[in-house]
């Protein structure tokens, strides 16, 4: 017992004063192991452990999803996306707002990462709803909620590694993220036009667009259409692998921002700047997580687990829900993918002993990691926001709050329906 608790407590603790999660995870595993083993065998495998880690061929399709998301945040189709959804969306209520959700939508569907699809966004839609009048509520809380949708539209970030992590097929789980994708994106706007509904005032009324420019301003975005039906049209069909769909995707945005977005040599070093910076995070979390893994399977904490749950007769909705409000905590304080990666060696085994589809439950983890991108204290995807729309993080954090309903929905919607998830793999692979 003493041996699972103190690498416990030192992960807690290192948490609780700013160690990135990477390093605590490799900090407290190093030292667990250690107890367990000796120090000989805790020190090979810190040597040994990140090439262990990093070996899988299909982490090459992160820095190349992550980099077409900087490529085409540098360039300016973000603001022809939102004028696109502004054309087609503006006149309902709260029509900005929604807007700025179809871009979103859109973004996750180029891009992948949520924290440059936030940026890309927050620069571009934040200001344009303050100059017409929005609450700044609703404009910085539509806006960071939306660009958590790039969580769980494909090609998403967490859903690639979750599925290398769990040994999941990739291109089934970047199918089943699709249709929940759009219904969150549905309720996403349904959450704001209630709010306009009810409080008419934070959302003044849009002008009028003929269908002519309708149509006008999908002709702007029909090459970022076009590059996602390329990505995920090769991806669904077998044609392309992850990785192959990460290049095409990477080149494909180099060239359409370059040629259609205004994309020069100042952006491109940039987003190449960006793209080391956030695949060497997201390498050093994979990293600590493999190590804290391997001492979990060291302690037998996973199986004892699963025997526990299966001797006690515990009901499985149970157990899931008592998973769920677990993820819930640790979304206000760690990272989502950190949360994840941590967390999958003890779920993973249980959940799927317990019946559940390994593909639905990636998309489960992929909402739940949505809801931890906007809540306090951590609520990346809020200071993303914050600083790129230049706002306040207080009417921020309140603007938020009203879209955790639409969360928590459709969360209960993919458990009463799990064939929201698992309809079009299944269709894949009939």
């Amino acid at each position: 017992m003493i041996d699972l608790l103190i690498p416990m407590l030192i992960l807690a603790g290192l948490l609780f004063i700013g160690t990135p999660v990477g390093f605590a995870m490799a900090g407290a595993g190093i030292v667990g192991i250690a107890m367990l083993t000796n120090l000989d065998t805790s020190l090979a495998l810190l040597a040994t452990g990140p090439h262990t880690a990093t070996q899988s061929f299909s982490l090459t399709a992160v820095p190349m999803f992550i980099l077409m998301a900087e490529l085409l945040g540098a360039s300016t189709l973000v603001a022809k996306l939102f004028d696109t959804a502004r054309a087609w969306f503006g006149r309902v209520p709260g029509g900005l707002a929604v807007a700025s959700i179809g871009a979103g939508a859109g973004m996750g569907a180029l891009s992948g990462s949520s924290v440059a699809a936030t940026a890309s966004l927050a620069g571009t839609t934040v200001p344009e709803m303050r100059k017409s009048g929005y609450d700044e509520r609703l404009a910085l809380g539509s806006v960071a909620s939306a660009g958590t949708l790039a969580t769980l539209i494909p090609p998403s970030v967490p859903l690639l590694i979750y599925g290398i992590t769990t040994e999941t097929s990739i291109i089934d789980v970047f199918a089943a993220g699709i249709i929940p994708g759009i219904i969150l994106a549905l309720a996403f706007a349904g959450v704001v036009v209630g709010w306009q509904r009810m409080r008419p005032g934070v959302a003044p009324a849009s002008p009028r667009v003929t269908w002519a420019e309708r149509v006008s301003s999908l002709v702007h975005t029909f090459p970022a259409i076009l590059l996602v039906i390329l990505v995920l049209g090769g991806m669904y069909a077998g044609i392309v692998t992850s990785s192959e769909a990460g290049a095409i995707g990477a080149i494909g945005a180099l060239v359409v921002g370059m040629l259609f977005g205004g994309l020069r040599g100042r952006g491109i070093m940039l987003a190449l700047r960006r793209t080391v910076e956030l695949t060497a995070a997201i390498f050093i979390i994979v990293i600590g997580a493999k190590i804290f893994s391997q001492f979990m399977t060291l302690t037998g904490v996973t199986q004892n687990l699963a025997e526990f749950v299966s001797e006690g007769g515990f009901p499985p909705l149970l157990v899931l829900v008592v998973i769920l409000l677990v993820y819930a905590i640790l979304g206000c304080f760690m990272d989502g993918l950190g949360m994840m990666l941590l967390t999958l060696p003890v779920f993973f085994p249980l959940v799927t002993e317990l019946g559940y589809d390994a593909v639905w439950f990636g998309i489960i983890i992929a909402i739940v990691i949505e809801l931890g991108l906007i809540t306090p204290p951590v609520g990346l995807n809020v200071y993303v926001t914050v600083k790129s729309g230049q706002g306040d993080l207080g009417a921020a954090f309140r603007g938020v709050t009203r879209f955790y309903v639409a969360v928590v929905v459709v969360v209960i919607l993919l458990i009463i329906f799990p064939e929201i998830a698992t309809w079009l793999p299944s269709m894949r692979g009939s």
